[in-house]
């Protein structure tokens, strides 16, 4: 049977941490607002991330950049168990002591590092004790200011930076009108592409078709309200959901918990 913990801890900026043991079903494609960076314990993951599939195995990490699309499935027989922590990009920034104030990107989707496993091992157990603040932001601290200073940035040709930029903008106009319903040829004009030529860009830049970032946007914010006190009815018709089964599929398929599972641990 599965078991999976989540927990929310505010005095680290309100990171947000899942413990999942013997995972019997897969996730698909969705991505979250924040990183992902997760500890194989026992078992092997299988998941899709910048274009490729990627093998995790035990005491591997695995690192996904904040937005990217990407799945996870179980890839071995028996037991598999994993922790992951997503800190957000506002908490990188708020970490690192640089001009730009750039989130890092993280090139590799595994990483086999044993000093940092064994340190992220370390902070997840301080994360699940009764300690002190200062002691699990400065484990947070240091962990992430490692890993930071064993991954490179992504490189970006003059060609795809200029799709990029225009990918961006139409990204930017999704989120600023998130609950507006935005017809596809809207979009296109906006960026100067066709139709086809936009769905085609859009999916391979950010992994998903416009309608379905729409909608993984719509749960994030959906995760915000209920963290702030609404009930699960109110989020998901505030976000555009039009009924409590929907968006607790759609939900469950995002974080591997329930509406009222995340709400409890909130």
């Amino acid at each position: 049977m599965q078991q999976s913990k989540f927990s929310i801890h505010r005095d680290l900026g309100g990171l947000e941490v899942l413990h999942n043991i013997d995972k019997k079903f897969d996730f698909g494609r969705h991505n979250h607002s924040g990183y992902t960076v997760a500890l194989v314990d026992c078992g092997a993951q299988r998941f899709f991330r910048s274009g490729g599939q990627h093998l995790a195995g035990k005491s591997s990490l695995i690192l996904i950049n904040a937005e990217q699309v990407h799945d996870c499935r179980k890839a071995c027989e028996g037991i598999s168990s994993y922790r992951s922590l997503y800190p957000t990009p506002e908490l990188f920034n708020s970490l690192m002591d640089n001009s730009k104030r750039l989130a890092p990107y993280f090139d590799e989707a595994v990483l086999h590092d044993s000093a940092l496993a064994s340190q992220l091992n370390g902070l997840f157990s301080v994360l699940d004790s009764p300690t002190s603040q200062l002691e699990k932001q400065t484990q947070l601290v240091g962990f992430l200011s490692n890993l930071c200073a064993s991954t490179g940035k992504l490189a970006l040709s003059e060609d795809k930076q200029s799709i990029k930029c225009r990918i961006a903008k139409a990204v930017s106009y999704l989120l600023d009108n998130l609950f507006s319903d935005i017809a596809l040829t809207e979009l296109a004009s906006l960026v100067h592409m066709s139709q086809f030529h936009f769905v085609r860009s859009f999916k391979a830049q950010i992994g998903l078709t416009p309608h379905a970032f729409q909608i993984q946007h719509r749960l994030n914010h959906a995760k915000c309200l209920l963290r702030n006190g609404k009930n699960i009815t109110e989020a998901a018709s505030h976000v555009g959901f039009y009924d409590h089964s929907h968006f607790s599929r759609h939900f469950k398929k995002n974080m591997g918990i329930t509406p009222n599972q995340y709400k409890q641990a909130c």
